[in-house]
């Protein structure tokens, strides 16, 4: 009688401790699984963001017929935006050109040709996320070229834009033809 007694009352203190140290151990190996998942989400997400402005810039030098280039770190790192080639070197090398106050997206549109009329709106990407590779430059032909030291070189193989994130990295590949792939 005693017996049924005492297991309708609850649970031991054995039992309740049993049972924390078995949910410790299970958050224990999910936390950080988690957060490695969470990381190669973002990593993945980043990437093709960048990949899609790249395409983006390719589209639209084709359509509009201009020179586009998109500058990576620009104001600072995380930041990358498309920027028209307008032809007047003052513009074009401008110190405060990714600054969307100075040059904003949609650009005006007027008849001067210092004017861009095709600039992208500056993106940024997570503060945890590095991006690095040279600036690119897509033409009205669709070919690409990439920017080594302020100048324009051809693509030989391939130009290569690296995403990282907590040890994590990803590259796209942009070929002279203006091919871009995820790698």
């Amino acid at each position: 009688m005693q017996q049924q007694a005492r297991s309708a009352l609850g649970f031991s203190l054995a039992d309740v401790i049993v049972t924390m140290a078995i949910g410790s151990v299970a958050m224990s190996i999910a936390v950080p699984a988690a957060k490695r998942t969470v990381d190669s989400m973002r990593l993945v997400s980043a990437t093709r963001d960048v990949e899609r402005e790249l395409q983006v810039a390719r589209l639209k030098a084709v359509s509009t017929n201009r020179f586009l280039r998109v500058r990576f770190n620009c104001p600072s790192a995380g930041y990358f935006r498309i920027v028209e080639i307008t032809g007047v070197s003052m513009t074009d090398t401008a110190s405060n050109r990714c600054d969307p106050d100075a040059f904003p997206y949609p650009g005006p549109r007027d008849t001067d040709v210092a004017t861009p009329a095709n600039d992208g709106p500056l993106r940024i990407l997570n503060p945890s996320i590095t991006l690095g590779g040279n600036d690119l430059l897509f033409g009205p032909s669709g070919t690409t070229r990439q920017y080594i030291s302020g100048s324009v070189q051809p693509i030989s193989t391939s130009a290569d834009v690296t995403l990282t994130r907590s040890g994590s990295a990803a590259t796209i590949s942009v070929n002279g033809l203006g091919k871009i792939r995820i790698q």
